[in-house]
């Protein structure tokens, strides 16, 4: 069986099922041990689910959750607006993709005062978000590209500090 809506995976979540990810997605295992598979249409609340399960197991610092919560709402939000590659971007997403790429870095680089180097929360965030916004930014550069004297770093710059 595939849970099919929100209200279904929360009422899951809820009741004890734990949430699991693997290359396909998202999966459910219930109190008796059943495994069911989650809907891909519910991926970005099955990964907001998923992250605060993980949370609460109180594996790893979580000294940045509302910066990345925010973060990844937004971001996810943004990249299910544009994912189809026949939709015009955004440059509205385009300038949300450039900026969530600035915060993994910084992150990752530890130039962020006071937070953890990279927190477990940022690397599922990362392997969640990253490819679908590598993507992205693959498909803008190439239309881009024909400009003369543009670079990807250019470009990334122009569009964070472009005023919407």
């Amino acid at each position: 069986m595939v849970v099919q809506s929100v209200e279904e995976l929360r009422k899951r979540v809820e009741e004890g099922w734990k949430l699991a990810r693997d290359r396909k997605g998202f999966k459910m295992r219930g109190p008796g041990g059943r495994w069911e598979r989650v809907s891909r249409e519910l991926e970005q609340e099955a990964a907001r689910l998923y992250a605060q399960q993980r949370a609460e197991r109180g594996r790893w610092p979580s000294a940045c959750d509302e910066l990345l919560r925010e973060k990844e709402d937004e971001c996810l939000d943004r990249l299910n607006e544009c994912s189809n590659t026949y939709a015009p971007l955004l440059l509205k997403s385009m300038k949300l993709i450039a900026l969530l790429d600035v915060l993994f870095d910084a992150l990752a680089q530890g130039r962020l005062k006071g937070l953890p180097a990279m927190p477990k929360e940022v690397e599922a965030l990362r392997a969640y978000v990253k490819p679908k916004a590598d993507k992205l930014w693959g498909e803008m550069y190439k239309a881009l590209k024909e400009k003369k004297g543009l670079d990807d770093n250019l470009l990334k710059e122009a569009i964070i500090n472009a005023e919407l």
